[in-house]
């Protein structure tokens, strides 16, 4: 009976700590994406943008920001960088924070998204 306990015990202990960070490894990582602008597509005033991983086809990350748009615009070129923080964590759930887009740190974003078109062999969170 005593295992028992011990086990329920640590259950309870895992489940309270699923945020702790002894639990979670984050690494930061570079990619190269492909955006395009959707004027059309609208979320509180702010154009999307739409990013797909170059060696990851079929994954996509959505921003709704004029700033961000008026940034990759000005720097001319559609295939850019972006630096992405990974978290994973014990359970297998992983999360992740565009934190620069072609050298840009802060933007005002009034909606992001991830997601996959199709059915995408690898996962750039992998």
């Amino acid at each position: 009976m005593r295992g028992h306990h011990s086990f329920l015990v640590l259950l309870g202990l895992l489940l309270l700590c699923q945020g702790c960070s002894f639990l979670e490894n984050t690494e930061t990582r570079k990619f190269e994406l492909i955006w395009e602008v959707n004027h059309e597509e609208k979320s509180h005033g702010q154009s999307l943008v739409e990013f797909e991983f170059v060696d990851f086809p079929g994954h996509i990350i959505g921003e709704y920001s004029d700033t961000l748009i008026k940034h990759l615009e000005a720097n001319g070129t559609k295939e850019i960088t972006a630096v992405i923080e990974i978290t994973n964590n014990v359970f297998g759930q992983v999360s992740y924070s565009t934190i620069e887009i072609a050298g840009l740190k802060k933007w005002y974003s009034a909606f992001a998204y991830g997601g996959t078109r199709g059915d995408p062999k690898k996962s750039p969170f992998e």
